[in-house]
């Protein structure tokens, strides 16, 4: 019976999910009129962001927040392959390497890819072309 035991609290603790962090939401400014949101909280962030090439040819995507291991993407509604990456460090947020699944986010020469967004709660908000709120 001991055994038993033991293998069933061992089996319990591996297979505990580990606990999602917890983000601070709020706006982000990048160059220019970069933007990028995080809104929600634990278990239902959501983000959005929006990243301009020359005049007003843009990415823009808004979505919920994913966690996989240690790894964070934004991933836009109604979609399953693109991920956008996110690393978050302090008050800082940058893009990674975007996949092509992607690109139907982007107008012809504006990118999400290695862009850098810091906070800026008093700045303007994240907005998409239409002036709509990405978040």
């Amino acid at each position: 019976m001991r055994r038993i035991s033991s293998l069933a609290i061992l089996i319990a603790a591996c297979s505990q999910q580990p606990a999602e962090p917890s983000l601070n939401p709020g706006t982000f400014a990048g160059e220019g009129r970069d933007r990028l949101c995080i809104a929600g909280e634990a278990g239902n962030y959501r983000a959005g962001l929006v990243s301009y090439g020359e005049g007003d040819i843009n990415c823009s995507a808004s979505g919920r927040i994913d966690w996989q291991g240690n790894s964070l993407a934004l991933v836009p509604r109604g979609e399953t392959a693109c991920r956008i990456p996110l690393i978050i460090e302090g008050n800082t947020v940058r893009t990674g390497n975007v996949p092509a699944a992607c690109s139907y986010y982007c107008g012809l020469g504006a990118t999400m890819s290695g862009k850098t967004y810091h906070r800026s709660d008093m700045g303007s908000k994240a907005v998409d072309l239409a002036g709509d709120p990405l978040c």
